[in-house]
Formats: structure tokens, sequence, C-alpha cells
């Protein structure tokens, strides 16, 4: 049996790392808080979230597969959570099993192990198929449907009914013993041992003339002898067993991982609701395309952290393969920038993103370059340590690909700065990888407009005349100034002075 609610062409491997710097995109993007409001204290969710995250789909069909799925367990989570938690309850009693199938054990213990597990095991199948049958009919992506369809065609009532009969008998219910055959071996010895199944209602009839052989209540060599006998005889059965328990609990294990992954999202999706905050599922465009739509666009972990509504933003950009973000300090162009990766992550792992609406294509990969602050864990300065980090994703850059820019390589002067990003920045997007670039640098920044490219959308963070900031990105075009006046004033003025005009200010 199959699960395939991640995806219709394989299983999930939680084993599999991820192919780019995780920790880094992780960090820059601040998806732990997103991540660990997805587990809400359950770390199977939260673990399975960040390796789902860390593994964004490329292929369109793949990432509508998730979404046709993840729109049913909204539509129907009080079913989804039953089903997880039968997963979490089976994985519970699993464990209290008493060293189930130990290799140090005998073959009797594991073979009774065995067959408690299957039992165990074919209840919780029998439940897992009455809730997803029970609501099938509220169920319409591919994926489901598939998955119910298996459960009704592979696991019916008259399999239950045979199972649990064969599962009795070979526990022995009933007390009658076991039937185990035999051959004679050339020095009379006994060989081919076989475990037989008894006759029903004839089983003693059948029997009840046989030589009769009772040990004596202190014979240990014999029941030693007896046990060595009725191994040889359960031995392939015990296998048998075992394989079939691994089976199965392979499946329990996939289909627990796979549904904490959509019960992530349902509490991340409730608790958004919750702050009433928009979501809604993205529309997809092709690798090849250069245009992002979104409307009311906002920072799930922002929101998360100052546990209350926040501004959103609203873009549309057509053939654009190059954003540059301006403007006022302390404006929102790092949260812009952030919900830009963020929402950007989510599309392609089929979750809903934090929008009203949301519009945009298919990236091979996604890294961030964000300034860092010094440490003592630096062995050269800031400059070189921002080299040293480009140089990384240089290496590891493929078309259309997607890279994002927090006020990079400022840790020089203006002019030199502002070169090393113009230079990486043309490299970057004359080899179709499309870039957001948050910066102060004006020179920079101007340098596009200069070219009369017209593949760069220029924006900036908006303040009102009193240099309050209203925390909203608009398109606009750079200025020489990032109003660190408007910060002055606030900290250290008392009254209303007039500060002498600057070059570029208003």
């Amino acid at each position: 049996m199959e699960v395939r609610l991640l995806a219709d062409d394989f299983d999930f491997n939680m084993q599999e790392k991820p192919s780019c710097d995780w920790k880094t995109l992780s960090d820059d993007l601040e998806l732990k808080r997103i991540i660990s409001a997805m587990g809400n204290g359950d770390d199977l969710v939260e673990n399975v979230c960040d390796q789902v995250l860390s593994h964004s789909l490329k292929n369109i069909e793949q990432i509508r597969y998730r979404q046709d799925i993840l729109k049913d367990c909204i539509s129907n989570s009080d079913t989804i959570r039953k089903l997880y938690k039968i997963t979490c309850e089976t994985k519970e009693q699993k464990s209290r099993l008493w060293s189930w199938l130990s290799p140090n054990q005998s073959l009797s213990i594991n073979y009774s192990s065995s067959i408690t597990l299957l039992k165990l095991y074919s209840e919780a199948l029998l439940n897992i198929r009455n809730a997803a049958v029970r609501n099938s009919q509220n169920f319409h992506a591919k994926g489901w449907k598939r998955f119910i369809q298996m459960l009704q065609d592979e696991l019916s009532d008259d399999y239950f009914t045979q199972v649990r009969a064969l599962l009795n008998e070979l526990k022995d219910e009933d007390n009658k013993g076991i039937l185990i055959s035999a051959n004679l071996g050339n020095y009379c010895q006994g060989v081919n041992y076989v475990l037989r199944r008894k006759e029903g209602k004839h089983f003693w009839w059948h029997w009840s003339f046989s030589p009769e052989f009772n040990l004596a209540p202190r014979d240990d060599a014999g029941a030693s002898d007896f046990g060595k006998r009725r191994d040889r005889a359960i031995n392939e059965s015990t296998n048998v067993l075992s394989q079939s328990a691994e089976h199965i609990g392979n499946f329990f294990l996939t289909l627990q991982q796979e549904l904490a992954f959509y019960i992530g999202c349902l509490n991340l999706h409730d608790k958004m609701k919750e702050l009433k905050m928009p979501l809604c599922i993205p529309e997809l465009l092709s690798l090849r395309s250069e245009n992002r739509k979104f409307d009311n666009l906002y920072d799930i972990s922002l929101a998360l952290t100052k546990n209350t509504s926040v501004i959103g933003n609203r873009v549309c950009a057509e053939n654009k393969r190059l954003t540059i973000i301006t403007g006022a300090n302390q404006g929102g162009k790092s949260t812009f920038l952030r919900s830009i990766g963020q929402a950007q992550l989510m599309m392609q792992c089929g979750m809903f993103v934090g929008a009203e609406s949301f519009q945009a294509p298919i990236r091979n990969k996604i890294f961030t370059h964000f300034k860092k602050e010094e440490d003592s864990s630096m062995k050269s300065g800031k400059l070189d340590e921002e080299l040293s980090r480009m140089n990384q994703i240089s290496d590891q850059l493929s078309p259309y690909s997607f890279v994002l820019f927090n006020e990079s390589f400022a840790a020089t002067n203006e002019r030199e700065g502002s070169e090393i990003c113009r230079q990486i920045t043309k490299a970057l997007i004359d080899n179709k990888i499309e870039v957001f670039s948050v910066t102060h640098l004006y020179t920079y920044a101007i340098s596009f407009l200069q070219d009369g490219r017209q593949d760069v959308l220029y924006l900036t963070a908006q303040r009102s005349e009193d240099g309050t900031r209203t925390f909203q990105i608009a398109p606009g075009q750079p200025v020489q100034t990032a109003y660190g006046e408007d910060l002055y004033r606030k900290i250290f003025l008392q009254k209303n002075w007039v500060l002498p005009k600057t070059q570029g200010t208003e």
C-alpha cells in the first residue's frame, strides 16, 4: 500500500538532505517562527514541516497535486485530525509492546509479538478506512480519491474477517495447541517441520485416536526439545509475520509523516484566521515567466511574533527580472523582502501564502543574501564574509533561480559597494536569474535606471510628510537619502526644529 499524499510519484523521505543552505535560508526568512506555529507543540509535525519546506517542488503539476489535497484538508479538517490521531495512537501502542521482533529474543516470542502487532495494525487500518470512507464524498483531490479508493479495494470487510480468523488461529486463541508435521530423515531424525492449519470443526475428531505423549512435569530436557521442534515449525511463519508487520508499520509511519505536514498547515491556517489575516492558494506561473502579482502580501512570521494583524503590500510586475527596493530607514523594506521569500517557498511546497491573492512563477532554487552582524565566529572582515557567501551561492545557481539581497555589500564605501552590487546583480539577471534587492546604495540603485533597462521594477518604502512610517511599499524611483534625519529628530530632538535641507530631501 502506498500513501502518496505529498506527491503522486514518490513517498516522503524524512532523511533526505536539503540541496541548499537551509539554515541560512530559514534564519533570513524567519521561518522558525512559522514552523513552530505549524507544530503547535507536536515535535513530529514541526520536524516534518521543516523537512517539507526545505525541499520545495519545481514541477507545477506536483505543486497543484499538493495544493488540491490541502484544499480538501482545510474543508475536512476534523477528518484529517482524526486520521492523524489514529496513526499517533497506533505508534504509541506499538511502542508499549514488549520487545517485539527483537533479534535477541526466541522465535516463539517474536512469533507471538508479530501476531499481536498485526492485530493492532489490523484494527488501526479498519479505523482509518472507516474514517476516510465515511466522508469520501467530501474529498475531490486526485490524491485523496486514490488513497480512499485504495483503502476500499484492499481493505474490505471480508479481508478483515479473514485476517482476524487467521491471526486468532496462529495465536491459538482457542487453546487447542498447534499442529506440526515432520518427516523422518535418513538417520531417523525429524526433518521438514511445517506448521499446519487446523481443520476447523473436524480437528479434534481427526486426531482423537492419534498417539499421545505427555511430558513429565520436571522433564526440562524434553520441554527444551519440544521447544526447538516448535521453533523449527514456526520459523517460516515467523519470518512472514515479521515482514508483514514491517510492511504495514512502514505504511503507518509514512501516513503519519505525510498527514503531519497537513496538520501543520491546518494549525497555521487556524492561527492566521484567529489573527484575521488573509490566506490564499497561489496561482502558479511557468518557470520562464517574469511576471509577479500579489495583493495584501504580508510577513507571516511578523504577524505571529506580534500576535496581531500586520500591514500587507500590493505589487503588479510584468516582464521584470530585477526589483530594487529603496526608501526610508525602518520603513518595512526587509519585512517586505521576507514576505516575498516566505510566499515563494510556501507556494513551491504546495501551501497557502499570506496574502489575499498571489501569482508568481516557479523558481529552480531560492537563495538569500542578508547582511550579517559581526561576531567572533567571523574569520575575516564583513565584506570578505559577504563575498564568500556570494561565492557559495554562485556555485549552486542555475537559470530561473531566485535571489533575495538585503542591504548586501554595504560594509564598504558607497562607490565600491555599489560597483560590487551592480556587477553581481547584472551578471545574475543577464543569466535569467530573478533578483529582489533591498539597498541603501543610491549609486547602485540608480545605475540600472541610467542604463534604461526595461526589466527593472523600482519600489520604495513610503513615509508621511512628518516622517511617520506607513510600512507600505509602492512603486517609486530611488532618492539620495534614507531619511535618517527622521530617526535623529525622533530620538534626539524634543522640539520641532527645522533641519537644513540636503540634496534629495523634501
